[in-house]
């Protein structure tokens, strides 16, 4: 049986469910459930988004036959903004797992944003550094403290073009707003770690929100507005 956690879950056919799990050593694998909806099946209930599960299949191809199921770890029950910031970390997992071969590392992140998202400090930070990871962990990890075209470095003094690609390009002079620009300074903070200044936030915020759409190109996110309040 391996560690897993259900990122989404459907109807599937008359009683049973369609599952897109993240596991810890088989990224993304999609399930079907046999009669899981039935009111006797011994997975009713247990089959949820937000609780760490053993899960075992069987089966080839794309989507594999579920052969046992076991609660493992917490369960988290989210309200209000974190249930909505949890369903959008769930939807974007699962879109961008589709495009690339994640690492290792991302099922111990994801465990990471969930117990980050109960102790809800600050979503936006929470969701910020989930995102730079997810990247990362997808091989887009952004190169934020230098120019590619040229490896100059970035200055906080200067603002610049940013395309999750391409990278950083700088502009000579103050740009008027757009979404593509970004100040020198919010880059080399976010490349620290450091969410104190609220224009690091609010730029980081539009910054990926221009990246996954690009990278989702015309499929939206149908949680994308969580961005509205986080």
């Amino acid at each position: 049986m391996e560690r897993s956690y259900i990122l989404h879950a459907r109807s599937y056919l008359d009683d049973s469910l369609l599952l897109h799990c993240l596991t810890e050593q088989h990224d993304r694998i999609l399930l079907v459930a046999k009669r899981a909806r039935l009111a006797k099946s011994p997975w009713r209930g247990l089959l949820q988004p937000f609780q760490e599960l053993c899960l075992a299949w069987r089966g080839r191809g794309s989507v594999m036959t579920l052969t046992q199921a076991e609660g493992q770890g917490l369960a988290y029950f989210f309200k209000g903004k974190c249930l909505l910031a949890a369903l959008y970390v769930n939807e974007l997992t699962d879109r961008l797992i589709q495009k690339s071969e994640p690492e290792p590392r991302l099922f111990q992140q994801y465990a990471q944003v969930l117990r980050d998202l109960k102790e809800n400090d600050s979503l936006e930070v929470i969701l910020r550094r989930f995102e730079l990871a997810l990247l990362s962990s997808l091989g887009y990890a952004l190169p934020l403290t230098y120019q590619v075209a040229t490896g100059e470095e970035v200055s906080p003094q200067h603002y610049y073009r940013f395309h999750w690609q391409q990278g950083a390009t700088y502009m000579p002079a103050r740009p008027n707003p757009h979404p593509e620009w970004i100040s020198g300074q919010s880059l080399l903070a976010m490349a620290a770690d450091d969410w104190t200044l609220s224009e690091t936030r609010m730029e980081a915020k539009k910054l990926m929100r221009l990246i996954f759409k690009d990278i989702l190109e015309t499929r939206g996110l149908q949680s994308a507005d969580v961005f509205a309040m986080i």
